[in-house]
């Protein structure tokens, strides 16, 4: 199984609907390009639970299946089913606060490797394990880091996101420390709108940050910002707007890179 980390510390910048598309795509497979659907489980690592919110299944009355995952670094249990094929999820909610300040008080067992030990459980169950974070960088993003094969950073081209682009490589290059194994897939650019100054942006990340950044763009949608009213990802909310297809587009692309061959062995 493959794990992969949706992670930048600004907000805003389409973590959580990266994430759900990235996560969708892969499940359902591209017949166009003959690729079969994989076997997904989408973890929402966030309190705001928007992940799980769009998938019907957010619970803010009991500690979510990611709060005591953190907890005890088992995932027995803590898995929920969806009603998309080939996608299960891992809900959250805001009890991740107390679970935080639990495990930050458990000073004899290590706090950074909890969602690593419980991943490992549910090896060869999924072709992939998306993670979707929230923008900060609290125990349970440290942790998402350290169980992660592949981090995807989304950035709006603008001087905020820029200026914390930095900051975030900087981290993932500490985090290796814990976790040898953790690469940066690449940047992606969103929320793209056609300008002078977006276009010397986009220039200045691809030539001057130092970081991969993948070659398709996800552009600006009104339709894209309508669908988190409705619940829905801009997929399944309207498959003809930009922002969709440019999530399909983003998701082949990332297959051609990094895909997982598991799935199209097992076909």
């Amino acid at each position: 199984m493959k794990t992969v980390a949706i992670i930048n510390l600004k907000g805003g910048v389409a973590k959580t609907t990266t994430a759900v598309s990235l996560a969708e795509l892969l499940a359902e497979g591209d017949k166009r390009r003959k690729r079969p659907g994989s076997r997904i489980l989408l973890f929402d690592n966030d309190k705001q639970g928007n992940a799980s919110r769009l998938f019907g299944v957010y619970d803010r009355e009991r500690e979510a299946g990611a709060c005591q995952i953190i907890k005890t670094g088992r995932i027995a249990g803590n898995i929920r089913d969806t009603q998309a094929e080939n996608l299960d999820i891992v809900i959250c909610n805001y009890f991740m606060e107390l679970a935080e300040l639990e495990i930050k008080a458990d000073t004899v067992n290590a706090q950074h490797d909890r969602y690593k030990s419980a991943l490992e459980e549910i090896d060869g169950q999924y072709d992939y394990c998306i993670i979707d974070n929230p923008p900060d960088l609290g125990m349970n993003v440290i942790n998402a880091m350290v169980a992660a094969d592949e981090i995807i950073i989304p950035v709006c081209l603008d001087a905020y996101s820029l200026d914390g682009l930095e900051e975030l490589t900087e981290q993932i290059d500490q985090i290796r420390a814990l976790n040898p194994r953790a690469r940066l897939a690449g940047v992606l650019i969103t929320d793209y709108e056609r300008s002078d100054t977006s276009e010397a942006a986009e220039i200045w990340i691809r030539t001057k940050s130092g970081c991969p950044v993948f070659r398709q763009k996800i552009r600006h949608s009104k339709k894209a910002k309508d669908a988190t009213f409705y619940r829905k990802t801009p997929l399944h909310y309207s498959i003809r707007s930009g922002a969709a297809q440019d999530y399909k587009a983003f998701a082949a692309e990332y297959v051609q890179k990094f895909g997982n061959l598991a799935a199209e062995e097992r076909s």
